[in-house]
């Protein structure tokens, strides 16, 4: 989502349509942030997805980062590595 659609779309009135990649995005978003608040205590769930990370996703960087540069199919696999800690999997 651009900068400028996100500024329209944190208005009360916005009234525009978000694309399917959009809602998905922010779906697996907000299923990170949820996952993270279920697993961890404050205030590493909010801090989490921005420290470095040894976790096998992650060689050492940041998890944000690492979404930003794999895109759709990282910050999915990023959801499923959280779903699966909480899962004990």
């Amino acid at each position: 989502m651009s900068e400028s659609t996100w500024k329209r779309a944190k208005k009360p009135d916005f009234a525009g349509e978000l694309t399917k990649d959009q809602l998905l995005r922010l779906s697996a978003v907000i299923g990170i942030y949820k996952s993270l608040e279920l697993y961890f205590s404050e205030p590493l769930a909010r801090s989490w997805f921005t420290r470095p990370n040894t976790g096998p996703l992650f060689g050492g960087s940041r998890p944000v980062d690492t979404a930003i540069e794999g895109g759709l199919p990282q910050i999915l696999a990023v959801r499923t590595y959280l779903d699966a800690l909480r899962g004990g999997a």
